[in-house]
């Protein structure tokens, strides 16, 4: 590897769709991106984003990050094939208790400008679902919401076309360098395995390793909220995979469907939740039922090659086959037929599962997406414009602060721990 710069203006920590996105949208703004650089342990997209499913949704009940999810499915439309999105739509279907989350997030789309289409009802939902699935037979759904905008990215894709962007203008991109301390204040500086790096601003955009980086800062790893003492971070084991049936498909062009539902179904106790789309081939990419994980969780080697947290098991392959077949006839018959390959991989969320973006310290600024991805591909266009000294009232709600103040996000009905 050649050396690093002993200084440049921008070093961002994390090459994954936030940390390059930051670095594309930085060097727009400059003009060039040679006073950017970008850091990462592995390469481009080792992380979560490497491995991501996504999808890219707006189904949530916080006003404020429907407008970010609206900002960033406009970066995706300037040329969807460059970035592999899909905008095939996203269906969210819930039962009764889930209903008036649907009523409110179709009220924020309205507001927003985000096309989307409320049904209610339980022959109603069931006549739309019949309307994309001929086959559709999942009961005791009571309301919807389709999203007319949203659908998914190839994370592959994705990833690769920022890296290349990034390159294009000039950002160096230094792979296999890992960040071992922060210095923030008035004169910042990165140290890594490969020296040391002065700065007039550091961007951590680390994902799931949002912890180890806290620590380097001296930050709290507890935080006062309403009087309670709760972690900065909590871990969830994402489970998800690829699931190909014999006889039966998904069309290239079907919806994202994100299903909960309180109806007991091969002894899942509910409440319980499967988002499917199109995936590899003939395969349903497929996941749902996520576990908690410990604070302390080993993150690497990250991903499926983890030999206990990225591993997922039999009754889970089984949970998410049946839970599919009971929605879909066409994928009627026994488990066994069924090749699936399923992984899974540690995610961080801050403590209401919400982003924090924004400084943190002097000379540190931080892009913690909480796991929410692809769907947020607009924060590192709108950090850009802050660390180059303009507002972006978009992400006021989104600071460290609003713990401290106990001003969360709101919580849905949702059994998933991100909505």
């Amino acid at each position: 590897m050649a050396e690093l710069p002993e200084r440049v203006q921008f070093v961002i920590v994390g090459a994954g769709v936030h940390g390059l996105s930051t670095a594309v949208h930085l060097a727009e703004r400059l003009g060039s991106g040679d006073d950017v650089l970008v850091l990462d342990k592995a390469r481009a997209g080792a992380g979560a984003s490497g491995i991501s499913g996504g999808i890219v949704r707006n189904f949530y009940r916080s006003g404020p990050i429907n407008e970010i999810v609206r900002q960033s499915v406009e970066i995706f439309e300037l040329d969807p094939s460059l970035f592999g999105f899909q905008q095939v739509g996203y269906v969210a279907v819930v039962p009764e208790a889930q209903a008036a989350d649907l009523e409110l997030i179709a009220e924020q789309h309205a507001a927003i400008g985000y096309a989307s289409t409320l049904v209610r009802g339980a022959d109603a939902v069931a006549a739309h679902m019949r309307g994309l699935f001929p086959d559709w037979r999942a009961d005791g759904s009571t309301a919807l919401l389709h999203e007319h905008r949203s659908g998914w990215a190839d994370a592959t894709t994705t990833v690769g076309a920022l890296a290349g962007m990034a390159r294009a203008a000039g950002v160096r991109i230094a792979e296999g360098v890992e960040v071992t301390g922060l210095e923030p204040g008035g004169s910042p500086s990165v140290e890594t395995t490969h020296g040391s790096i002065g700065c007039d601003a550091f961007v951590l955009a680390p994902g799931p390793w949002a912890r180890d980086l806290w620590r380097l800062l001296d930050l709290p790893v507890a935080l006062e909220i309403g009087g309670e003492t709760r972690p900065a971070f909590h871990y969830w084991q994402v489970r998800e995979g690829e699931y190909e049936h014999p006889r039966a498909a998904l069309d290239a062009t079907a919806p994202v469907v994100h299903l909960d539902s309180d109806v007991v179904v091969a002894g899942l106790e509910p409440p319980w939740g499967i988002y499917f789309r199109p995936g590899l081939g003939r395969s349903v990419a497929l996941g749902g039922l996520p576990l908690p994980l410990p604070l302390d969780c080993e993150l690497d080697p990250y991903g499926p090659s983890h030999p206990t947290d990225g591993v997922t098991s039999p009754a889970f392959d089984r949970a998410m086959t049946s839970t599919l077949t009971w929605a879909l006839g066409r994928f009627e018959g026994e488990h066994e037929s069924w090749l699936c390959a399923s992984g899974a991989s540690p995610t961080c969320f801050t403590p209401d599962s919400y982003p924090v973006v924004g400084f943190v310290q002097e000379g540190a600024y931080a892009v913690l997406d909480s796991n929410h991805g692809f769907k947020m591909l607009a924060l590192g266009k709108l950090a850009a414009d802050e660390l180059l000294g303009a507002e972006a009232p978009e992400l006021a709600a989104f600071r460290l602060e609003r713990f401290a103040a106990a001003e969360l996000h709101p919580v849905s009905a949702s059994p998933y721990p991100w909505t």
